[in-house]
Order: structure tokens, then C-alpha cells, then sequence
């Protein structure tokens, strides 16, 4: 073999190498939108202990619920399916972050502390908090500031509730020993149950689903300002965006508002009051 000729090889195969090179780079995905449609499944993080937005059928042993539901809708509307992944709500923000899921929905309300942490879709659902007390209990309760300090109060780690009892704690009008935080809601309604606790606080629709399953009922419900959302990694806009355009959808033709009657989340809870 001539030397020009041992030279052109070496050109053509470094020419081709390059596109090879170029071909693979452009069917890497974007960004995670493009990676979850080239998968064709979406991988979800939730907390599956809070009927009735996620929670376990005991006859099927099939995640179920409202988020479940809603979610399993955006996801076909994606034209993926859903891979979920259950794990106690206060690791399902690290999940997402450590690029373990692509995105969470827990009945999980937006506030600034959570944004730092995770892109949210707009609200798709509101709900106000209640506080729970065992069946034939005289705790009364009328405001939580007031009535906090003097109880023995149990939440589920990580949420909302738990942040604003310990701020109770900080500020100095509560004893931090008169607070329990749990892994999963339904421990906390157990030992409520038992007399460890005076009070759960919670949200009110899933306070409301386990007055059905254990002796507890709702002492008290209060308006809040926060809608739920789903939550994707820092960045990932065109998901959130394209997730946003989804919710729009069910929100126009009465899906979201259907999954609320078929679970029972009572329109008056979901006014405050």
C-alpha cells in the first residue's frame, strides 16, 4: 500500500469517526422531557401512605389515588407510562435532585423553601389543613397558635405541617418535646389512635380519608394559601411547561374535578371551610 494512499484511509476513517461522533451527540437527549419521551416512561417519586391522594389498593396492591391518577393522565397524555417509586415524603425532593425519579407528586404543596429545591407545575389542586383528634377526645381546638403549645402534636416529616410547629418551637411558645414527626401519616394517626398523641395535623382531604379508617375525627379546619404541584428537577422548564399544558387540559374538560368526586375530597374542604 502506496503512503498517499495509507494517508487518504486514515482521512476517511477520521472523517467518519466524526460524524459517528456527531450522529451519537445529536440523539443524546436534551434536556429531560426529551429523555423521558425517548424512554417512553416517566420515573415518579411519592409518598404512598396519604389516601385519598396516594396510597396502596389492598386488593390489587396497585398504587392508587388522586395524584396516582392524575399523574398516570399527564403521563398518557405524554405518551409515556409511569414507573413509580415509593419512599417516605420527606426524601422525595433529595430523590429528585440525585436524578433518582424525573418527577414527584405527593400531595405536595408549593412554598418558597421547596422551590429552591424543585421546579413546580402550577397548582392542580387545593386543599386547606386540618388537625385530627381520636374519637370521644375533649381537645377542642379553635386556633392553632393558641391551642398548639399545650398538646402533644404528631406530623409526617418533611411536610408543611411539621415546619409550622417547630416555628411554634422556635418562637419559644411551644415545648420542641411536645412534637412527634413520623416517616409516613398513617404512624402518626396510630399512635394517635393509642393515646401517644392529642392531635394529628394534616392535610384536611387526607385527614378527612382516615376519620373512614380509624376512630378519628376532624377537630378543626383552616384555609391556607398553597396549591399542590408536581415537581421535576431544577431546570428542566420544558417538562414543567409541557406538564403545565397537560394540567390546563384536564383542568378544561373536568378531569381533575372528576378524580376529586371519584375520591371523595369534599368541595368544602377544598373551599377551606
Amino acid at each position: 500500500m502506496s503512503r498517499k494512499y495509507k494517508v487518504l484511509v486514515a482521512l476517511l476513517l477520521a472523517v467518519a469517526l466524526v460524524f459517528s461522533v456527531a450522529a451519537v451527540a445529536g440523539c443524546k437527549p436534551k434536556n429531560a422531557l426529551q429523555a423521558i419521551l425517548k424512554a417512553k416512561k416517566i420515573i415518579v417519586g411519592t409518598s404512598a401512605d396519604y389516601p385519598p391522594f396516594e396510597f396502596v389498593d389492598e386488593a390489587t396492591g396497585n398504587y392508587t389515588g388522586f395524584d396516582v391518577e392524575l399523574m398516570e393522565m399527564v403521563a398518557e397524555k405524554l405518551g409515556v407510562t409511569v414507573e413509580w417509586k415509593d419512599m417516605t415524603f420527606d426524601i422525595v425532593l433529595n430523590s429528585l435532585q440525585s436524578g433518582q425519579i424525573n418527577a414527584a407528586i405527593a400531595a405536595m404543596s408549593i412554598n418558597p423553601e421547596r422551590q429552591e429545591q424543585a421546579l413546580f407545575s402550577n397548582p392542580y389542586w387545593e386543599s386547606p389543613n386540618a388537625v385530627l383528634v381520636k374519637v370521644g377526645s375533649t381537645v377542642t381546638i379553635t386556633d392553632p397558635l393558641v391551642d398548639f403549645p399545650a398538646l402533644l402534636i404528631g406530623v409526617q416529616s418533611g411536610t408543611i405541617h411539621e415546619t409550622y410547629v417547630k416555628e411554634l418551637i422556635d418562637a419559644g411558645t411551644m415545648e420542641a418535646a411536645n412534637l412527634s414527626s413520623y416517616p409516613r401519616a398513617d404512624q402518626a394517626i396510630l399512635d394517635l389512635v393509642a393515646g401517644r398523641l392529642d392531635a394529628v395535623y394534616m392535610d384536611a382531604a387526607a385527614a378527612q380519608a382516615f376519620t373512614v379508617s380509624h376512630p378519628v375525627v376532624i377537630a378543626m379546619v383552616h384555609k391556607v394559601e398553597s396549591g399542590m404541584g408536581i415537581a421535576v428537577m431544577l431546570g428542566e422548564q420544558e417538562l414543567v411547561d409541557r406538564i403545565n399544558e397537560i394540567l390546563a387540559q384536564l383542568t378544561e374538560d373536568g378531569s381533575i374535578e372528576a378524580l376529586a368526586d371519584k375520591y371523595n375530597i369534599a368541595q368544602t374542604l377544598a373551599e377551606g371551610g
